[in-house]
């Protein structure tokens, strides 16, 4: 009887419950939400996880693995189209500092081999490959998981096995179960990284934000909303309380990345440093508190500067979503921004307060 049992065991593990899945999600937000990205490496591992859970067969116990040359074979093939010159002008910059070195690497190669068909048949390929893997194992596969000081180690565990990496039982399933919803975070992610570099806006131009270029009607109305919350907020930052001069900055309380989509009463006035260092996070309690006051006591003043911005709002809703979020971030056990300067806390149950 034991084989039998061993199979349907197999089938819960590669199928995952809808409960496995939303963890997974919630410990994925954490990441791109609260994890520190001086490169782009992390979203493009997380991108390539995804790929070959989808693409690889699944062990009966439900792990997987993947040998360090898939993973850097994958890394080649996804940083391959952006290692052409953006606008004909210049490579993209993909780190903080320096031009990432992966980049570079790839950025050599490609002068030789104009395609990647033709870069897969190049004599030099293997030690590309081999080059790559190396630099995937001295950076992001150890640091991918690391939120602050907090280890989640959810994915994989943190040591090579045999010259490649073992998904924990389920993980696989969840990226094959989640893969759309994966690659639309990862990838709204990484997109936002890149705009943010400041040695990317020479090539970009001023315009830092993906809505801006999508939806310009949109951005526009952002307008007239700042100039409505500049005079409700008494010119000062929503977050720190310090006047705000220049570079003031419309921010969404709940982050774009944890749900997109742009409602009036999401939004909240900020210095562009504040707005900065908050990042995707979640804001502590506390801001959440002042957030929720001020749309109930503000709620005619608000109405008419959406309104007459043209921008949709809906009050109902925008405290929906946020009641979800912070349930998903508390049972993740996620962290909250507390104040510029990258201060953080923990999130407890004291947030429910504001939703009785």
């Amino acid at each position: 009887m034991r084989p039998p049992i061993a199979r349907e065991g197999a089938a819960r593990l590669t199928s995952t419950s809808e409960f496995a899945q939303l963890e997974f999600l919630t410990k994925l937000q954490r990441i791109l939400g609260e994890g520190l990205f001086v490169a782009s490496y992390k979203y493009a591992l997380l991108l390539a996880l995804a790929e070959l859970s989808v693409e690889k067969s699944i062990s009966p116990d439900g792990s997987l693995r993947i040998e360090l040359n898939e993973l850097a074979d994958r890394f080649i093939t996804l940083y391959w189209r952006q290692v052409a010159p953006f606008g004909g002008r210049n490579l993209l910059a993909q780190n903080t500092g320096r031009q990432a070195s992966i980049i570079g690497k790839i950025a050599a190669f490609k002068a030789s081999a104009p395609t990647l068909a033709v870069a897969r048949n190049h004599k030099a390929w293997s030690r590309l490959v081999r080059e790559v893997g190396r630099l995937l194992d001295q950076m992001p596969l150890w640091k991918l998981q690391l939120v602050g000081k907090e280890r989640l180690d959810f994915l994989y565990e943190e040591r090579l096995v045999e010259r490649g990496i073992v998904l924990r039982p389920g993980i696989a399933a969840c990226f094959r179960a989640q893969f759309g919803v994966v690659q639309a975070l990862v990838q709204s992610a990484w997109l936002s990284f890149v705009q943010r570099l400041p040695l990317n806006r020479p090539v970009l131009g001023s315009t830092t934000d993906l809505a801006d270029f999508l939806f310009g009607a949109e951005r526009s109305g952002l307008k007239a909303i700042a100039l409505g919350l500049m005079d409700l907020q008494k010119g000062c930052c929503f977050y720190c309380g310090g006047a705000v001069r220049e570079g003031g900055a419309v921010d969404h309380f709940i982050p774009w990345s944890r749900y997109p989509l742009d409602l009036g009463h999401n939004f909240v006035l900020a210095h562009a440093a504040c707005n900065n260092d908050k990042r995707d996070m979640l804001a502590a309690s506390g801001h959440l508190e002042r957030w929720v006051q001020r749309n109930d006591s503000e709620a005619t003043v608000l109405n008419e500067i959406f309104g007459a911005a043209r921008f949709p709002f809906d009050a109902d809703a925008s405290l929906s979503v946020a009641e979800w979020a912070y349930d998903n971030a508390e049972r993740a056990g996620a962290l909250v921004w507390v104040r510029r300067s990258g201060q953080t806390s923990r999130l407890t149950a004291e947030w429910r307060e504001w939703f009785r």
